[in-house]
């Protein structure tokens, strides 16, 4: 359901998150690296992310990304909208043209159902939801069973 941008920018996010609650403002190579993700992608994606205002980041010695609002502010669906905007949570499952309440495909009542779930769970959890569920050990944003450091 989501684009792969949109799971790396919410994974970097998180990780941005984590260390910015330490002080700590982490580079592109850096998140790449513990995050195993492609450092050149990675980078033009946390850059619009800063162009949009969702992240902020800082050149030279001592900079990098971080949040220049409180993750609890941030919800998972601003950063879905914001890369993919919200066309995943709008079309027909069988990809028709025309699919409405008054001209429903066979799935459109399942998905739709699905598709307002997701949207409200997406609005109400935030990165510091994540982060929290990360620090307590329960979830993990690397492929590593270690936690990250």
């Amino acid at each position: 359901m989501l684009s792969k941008t949109t799971e790396y920018a919410l994974r970097a996010i998180v990780y941005i998150a984590l260390n910015d609650a330490n002080g700590h403002r982490s580079g592109i190579k850096e998140i790449g690296k513990e995050l195993d993700l492609p450092t050149h992608f990675i980078g033009k994606i946390l850059q619009d992310l800063v162009r949009k205002g969702v992240i902020a980041s800082m050149k030279g010695p001592g900079g990098g990304f971080y949040l220049h609002r409180p993750a609890a502010d941030i919800s998972i669906l601003e950063v879905v909208r914001t890369i993919d905007g919200l066309e995943a949570f709008k079309k027909c499952g069988m990809g028709m043209k025309h699919c409405s309440d008054t001209h429903p495909c066979p799935l459109h009542n399942d998905i739709k159902l699905y598709r307002e779930q997701l949207l409200k769970t997406f609005n109400a959890k935030t990165i510091q939801t994540l982060v929290d569920g990360i620090n307590t050990g329960m979830f993990f944003i690397t492929n590593e069973q270690e936690p990250l450091k």
